[in-house]
């Protein structure tokens, strides 16, 4: 038989009936409940009571997606104390259709926000492309500040900001290990134009530069490389670099193969500079294809006199500068100036150059009379250079040259090659008629203070010119 002497069990009111919605107790210790808004999941939602401070109708409009736990739904999604049974399904079906759910711990955020919302629309607001334009006459420095004003504008600047990325030995680790992850695989490969790596001394890794050129392929522009870390997978990467412009090696320490170089570039048809590597080795190939574009060549490294002398170079070239080529002579260096040099609107000659005698370029202005800036070394010229032979008064035109830059490497006796009336002379006699900026390296042993470096300032400043102390 049951033990009927055994009491019946009764509900506590410390127990919670696990229901579908939010229960309170009565007053006189009973259990109420209230279900939740249907209308949440059948797509429509139940009209909120009016709160103190709430917005307009038709703002509520644009945010009627947006649910609040206490202030929109009338009953619990989640409760905090964890023991109300929740119908999960259905709530998760809501959120499907598009409802967004602000849980409880972010409605002072929520409120704030729409509070914001409502101070923007009641006070004056200038269009978002005048904010921008006036963005951009501020500060780059003042970029990162900007950036965090809002989400549009933090979109708007990024390009911006990764343009022309600022690197060193510090960051550059940090940078690199930024963009290969996994979720910025396609985030910046078009916002990086400008790539400049001269800052930096050691990469530690040689395939860091070459990851970099295949990730910036398609954007970059202009490509600055570091003394190390440069060897065949970068040349290999710089292939598919179908936009760039301007290719400077000039830092690059290790050894080079000239040959690969040219079959890396000569189908970058949007290239106009290049500067070969100081530590190029010898070319024998000398029917390469150059870029189309190319506008700017600086040989330097291992170029030879039969480099010089037996390639085709193209005649898009009109500034050509010569540096750290110990291999070539005066017979090469006249050579291409017979060649191209009047195309030529800018030359360059800097020391050193051991194979170059003391008159190596003393022919320039005779053949390439189209000069705008002639930068050379007194190294490589005598006073012959000014005399009316190698500089004759142009029949057609008047010489266009306007800058002359006289640089010096401080050796003993240099500056008794050339005397500053030899170029006075040239001025007063119109072989020079453009002549604005005279620029004298400091080097060369002048007293700027003698009576012939004042007749030579007093006769360009008479035409308009000036002389400059470097």
């Amino acid at each position: 038989m049951a033990n009927k002497r055994r009491p019946k069990k009764t509900r506590g009111l410390h127990y919670r009936r696990y229901v579908y919605g939010e229960t309170a107790l009565n007053n006189d210790g009973g259990e109420q409940y209230r279900d939740l808004d249907e209308g949440l999941f059948s797509g429509h939602l139940s009209e909120s009571p009016k709160r103190e401070g709430s917005m307009d109708s038709d703002y509520e409009e644009d945010n009627k997606n947006f649910i609040s736990l206490h202030q929109q739904w009338y009953g619990e999604v989640w409760p905090l104390s964890k023991f109300q049974k929740v119908d999960v399904l259905r709530v998760c079906l809501a959120l499907k259709q598009g409802l967004k759910v602000l849980p409880p711990w972010e409605d002072v955020i929520y409120e704030q926000r729409l509070k914001n919302r409502e101070i923007e629309r009641q006070g004056m607001k200038l269009p978002f492309e005048i904010i921008l334009e006036i963005i951009w006459f501020t500060k780059e420095e003042d970029r990162k500040d900007q950036m965090l004003i809002c989400k549009s504008i933090y979109y708007s600047l990024l390009p911006q900001v990764y343009y022309f990325p600022k690197l060193n030995s510090v960051n550059f680790l940090t940078f690199v290990d930024m963009l290969m992850l996994r979720g910025n695989k396609k985030r910046f490969k078009d916002y990086v134009k400008v790539l400049d790596l001269s800052n930096i001394i050691q990469s530690n890794k040689t395939s860091y530069v070459s990851r970099l050129l295949r990730k910036f392929e398609d954007s970059l522009e202009v490509f600055i490389s570091s003394q190390s870390s440069f060897g065949l997978p970068a040349l290999i990467s710089l292939r598919y670099c179908k936009q760039l412009k301007v290719l400077d090696l000039n830092l690059v320490s290790e050894t080079i193969n000239l040959k690969e170089l040219f079959r890396s570039i000569h189908n970058l048809s949007s290239l106009e500079q290049l500067s070969f590597p100081r530590s190029s080795i010898t070319c024998e190939d000398y029917n390469m294809e150059w870029p189309p574009k190319l506008w700017y060549l600086k040989l330097q490294g291992g170029i030879t006199d039969e480099f010089l002398m037996n390639s085709h170079f193209p005649p898009t070239i009109t500034n050509l500068e010569f540096a750290h080529c110990p291999n070539i002579s005066d017979e090469a260096v006249n050579d291409i100036l017979a060649r191209i040099g009047t195309q030529l609107t800018k030359l360059s000659v800097f020391y050193p150059m051991p194979m170059l005698s003391a008159t190596a370029f003393d022919l320039a202005y005779l053949y390439c009379p189209n000069l705008l800036l002639f930068y050379t070394s007194i190294s490589y010229i005598s006073a012959d250079i000014f005399n009316d032979t190698f500089l004759p008064v142009l029949v057609d035109k008047d010489r266009p040259l306007r800058n002359l830059i006289i640089d010096s490497p401080g050796q003993l006796g240099q500056g008794a090659k050339l005397d500053p009336d030899d170029i006075t002379i040239a001025v007063s006699e119109d072989r020079l008629p453009c002549l604005k900026s005279l620029s004298l390296s400091s080097l060369l042993g002048w007293d700027f203070l003698s009576g012939s470096v004042q007749d030579l300032v007093s006769e360009l400043e008479y035409r308009g010119g000036a002389v400059y102390k470097l």
